[in-house]
């Protein structure tokens, strides 16, 4: 086991999902979307959930986010049950521990790049804006030349670029990603999953996402798939996926030469 993944395992729980349900009601009709889910994340750890559409990780990620209550179960974030307390409580868990990054971005269109940014940090931070901190960020996502644009003036890659600023720039304990890669070209996709990597692995961000994409989920350290509103396998650690990768790809190769 490598030193990052051994120091991960030291470290405590940030997040915990204890026998989540979520059922939606439409008169009479009853259609569960998720069906006794339970998983934890340890502070410092890139956690990838993958499954087709449909099968609830959105609605996982909304209930761990906030946005939504679910109909049964626990979710502790710092130990804290977001998931038993009120509306104006919960509130302010997203605005003090949690970061977004949407698949469509959601940036203010009126605003330039560093506005964006500046204003979600006065908001999380009670009016405080680091600007040192945000022109550190902006370099490392490769923006700095682009903090005076509005979004109509930047590509897919560089306004999800910002939307991860964003997101970050008060340093959040939980970032949750909602197929972030989902609306971008291939070249694109890699450099967003390259910058949550590098945040997770320099910074030691803890992050959260979503996916439906093999090849995204590859980034994470470790792999949970989802199938029906449940969790159906766990790849603890990342490397045998790669490995397994390799070995294929090896394989593909003595074959072609043989032939």
């Amino acid at each position: 086991m490598s030193k990052t993944m051994l120091d991960i395992v030291k470290k405590q729980d940030l997040l915990v999902v204890e026998d989540l349900h979520m059922i939606y009601k439409s008169g009479k009709i009853e259609s569960p979307a998720l069906r006794g889910v339970s998983f934890r994340v340890k502070a410092g750890e890139f956690v990838a959930i993958m499954g087709r559409s449909g099968c609830g990780k959105s609605t996982l990620l909304h209930i761990i986010g906030g946005l939504l209550t679910p109909s049964s179960g626990k979710v502790l974030i710092d130990g804290e049950n977001i998931a038993k307390i009120r509306d104006r409580e919960r509130t302010e868990i997203r605005r003090t521990k949690i970061g977004f990054i949407f698949q469509r971005f959601n940036l203010l269109p009126t605003l330039t790049a560093r506005d964006n940014i500046e204003l979600a940090a006065r908001l999380r931070k009670n009016g405080h804006f680091d600007l040192g901190a945000a022109h550190e960020l902006l370099r490392l996502l490769g923006l700095r030349d682009k903090m005076h644009h509005k979004p109509s003036e930047l590509s897919g890659g560089e306004q999800q670029r910002v939307a991860l600023a964003r997101a970050v720039i008060s340093h959040p304990a939980l970032l949750l990603a909602d197929e972030p890669t989902g609306n971008l070209d291939s070249v694109n996709a890699k450099m967003v999953l390259q910058m949550l990597k590098e945040l997770n692995s320099r910074y030691n961000q803890t992050i959260l996402m979503i996916t439906h994409d093999h090849e995204a989920a590859g980034y994470a350290n470790r792999i949970i798939e989802m199938r029906d509103g449940q969790l159906v396998e766990r790849v603890q650690n990342n490397t045998l996926a790669m490995a397994f990768h390799m070995a294929s790809a090896s394989s593909q190769r003595s074959f072609c030469s043989m032939a």
